[in-house]
């Protein structure tokens, strides 16, 4: 290839993808209005509605699936919101406590022991947050830190929607309830097949043995914890650690080791795992790590008398 054809391809080169830059930041500004509108669903909903109205919240839940289904803020705070989402650990919902005001609010963090203590953890959850990687600088300064960014979306934008985006035109275009009355929390309803299905679960699984081995805290969990703690008492923040109940806990190890750390680094931690004890009625139950709205509305009653401190509505 003679030097004229490779200045001549060069040039295409270098006009396409100047046309690709231009048009991918057009259409993601597109996206980004839409997505904008949307406070419907898991896809962008729940977290947009969270940041519009986070400043004026007096009581705020986070966590996974565990946080998700089994508090409702709406029993212990008039001004209460559940921000905890199915399949995020503690990178996810501490970035999002970050973005917290300076004023005084109580938060009720959920923080699993196995999760805790699991040395492969690499905070991959805070890929969940790639929408908002061009809209807050404390969400960007996150995933950078810890490198969850595809490289190509620091050129190509529209990668943040990746997998989300038929979600964000769903809800844009057809909300799925009205966000204006929900406050975060999703209720596990059950039938008499999944409590069987529970009771199967109860006597096939109380058997079965822990592991032994020797514990030590994630270095990622550490951080966030200290993180947390830190944020806490510049801003005003009243910082609860709970772990929610189970069907069943044989390992209790990983608890222990767990409550011993939080102890030391001084931070307030209940574990609810044993709560129902040994011979809890299985309509409490939607499988043997998330409770029914039955279990749930129990538990949420007893964590608004004996750690909130609110009375039961």
């Amino acid at each position: 290839m003679n030097r004229k054809n490779v200045i001549f391809l060069s040039r295409i080169l270098i006009l396409f993808l100047m046309v690709s830059y231009v048009t991918d930041k057009l259409v993601y500004f597109g996206i980004r209005q839409i997505e904008n509108g949307v406070y419907t669903g898991q896809s962008v909903g729940k977290l947009n509605q969270y940041l519009s109205i986070k400043d004026s919240l007096d009581f705020i839940v986070f966590g996974s699936s565990r946080a998700n289904h089994h508090i409702n803020p709406s029993l212990i705070s008039e001004n209460g919101y559940n921000m905890g989402m199915d399949g995020q650990k503690i990178a996810f919902s501490a970035t999002l406590f970050k973005l917290l005001p300076n004023r005084k609010q109580t938060v009720l963090f959920h923080i699993d022991p196995e999760n805790a203590v699991d040395d492969l953890y690499k905070a991959d959850d805070l890929g969940s947050l790639k929408a908002m990687y061009y809209k807050n600088e404390i969400v960007r300064n996150e995933i950078d830190k810890y490198k969850k960014m595809n490289p190509l979306q620091k050129f190509y934008w529209c990668i943040s929607y990746n997998g989300i985006l038929f979600g964000v035109i769903k809800n844009y275009l057809k909300p799925n309830y009205n966000y204006t009355t929900y406050n975060g929390y999703d209720p596990l309803r059950v039938n008499n097949s999944s409590n069987r299905n529970v009771l199967e679960l109860k006597e096939g699984e109380m058997q079965m043995e822990c592991a032994k081995r020797e514990y030590t805290l994630n270095p990622i969990y550490r951080a966030y914890l200290l993180d947390l703690k830190g944020f806490s008492e510049k801003n005003g923040k009243r910082l609860i650690f709970f772990t929610s109940p189970k069907l069943f806990d044989n390992c209790k190890e990983d608890n222990l080791f767990l409550s011993e750390e939080m102890n030391k680094m001084n931070l307030t931690y209940k574990d609810f795992s044993d709560f129902f004890g040994k011979n809890s009625d299985v309509s409490n139950w939607k499988d043997a790590t998330h409770m029914s709205e039955k279990g749930a509305i129990y538990f949420t009653n007893y964590v608004a008398r004996t750690v909130y401190g609110s009375k039961v509505k």
